[in-house]
């Protein structure tokens, strides 16, 4: 399996600051409270930014990029203590991407302007941003790689595989993936129709390597599904990661 697949790449983003909670506490009191509801827009793509940034305190927010004729293709899917908005906040040009909660979602807004005073005080701040902005250098590079040399097929179990080692979970009947991914979300984090999704998810199905249920994904066969994108890896390296 490719080294990829080894290190965190998956478009889920949880607790990126969950191993910074004294850094996640000095944001606390220079940012303000702010409640989107489902489906409000918390930034548009073209528009012009805003010196903020944002940490999702609770709920989920959608990073994606829109075309001229309306469709969208989904790069994050962000959720709790996840900072965003870092890309334009400090240098003044228009958003390049939509930001969308996904449920009732609580938001802290951070100015740009606080946020460089409290670094200068507390220099790991700037080290959490440096993470971020690496991980999604990482996972744009990767989603490159996977239009350039994967088919419909092989992406599919590419983004399943990168799922079920990051957000999934081990059980004795495989990996559960609880993170309701529908056959929509997986068309547009890969770039496919969903009548492509529908079809690979339906023929690893048919193979006994996934079993659909609704919002969740069981993967029986772990060493099956990574064969089909070209590798092979114990199952006993899988993590366990839980919210």
């Amino acid at each position: 399996m490719k080294l990829s697949q080894y290190i965190p790449n998956s478009p889920y983003v949880a607790d990126s600051l969950k191993d910074y909670p004294e850094e996640l506490s000095l944001l606390l009191p220079i940012s303000k409270s702010k409640k989107c509801k489902a489906g409000e827009l918390i930034y548009v793509q073209g528009q012009a930014s805003r010196r903020e940034l944002y940490v999702v305190e609770q709920g989920k927010v959608k990073i994606s990029i829109l075309s001229e004729d309306g469709s969208e293709r989904l790069l994050n899917i962000l959720e709790n203590n996840t900072i965003f908005g870092y890309g334009v906040a400090f240098d003044e040009y228009p958003y390049y991407t939509t930001a969308t909660a996904m449920e009732e979602t609580t938001l802290r807004v951070i100015d740009a302007k606080d946020f460089l005073d409290l670094a200068e005080k507390h220099p790991k701040l700037f080290f959490i941003m440096f993470l971020a902005y690496s991980r999604v250098a990482r996972m744009l590079v990767l989603l490159i790689e996977d239009f350039s040399f994967l088919d419909a097929e092989k992406r599919v179990a590419h983004m399943i595989c990168k799922l079920a080692h990051e957000v999934g979970q081990k059980t004795p009947k495989g990996v559960i993936i609880r993170k309701k991914v529908t056959q929509e979300h997986v068309a547009s984090l890969t770039g496919l129709s969903r009548v492509s999704v529908s079809l690979a998810l339906n023929h690893f199905e048919d193979l006994d390597i996934i079993k659909k249920k609704r919002h969740v994904m069981l993967i029986l066969d772990i060493q099956k599904l990574e064969a089909l994108v070209g590798g092979v890896e114990s199952p006993e390296n899988l993590p366990h990661v839980c919210w």
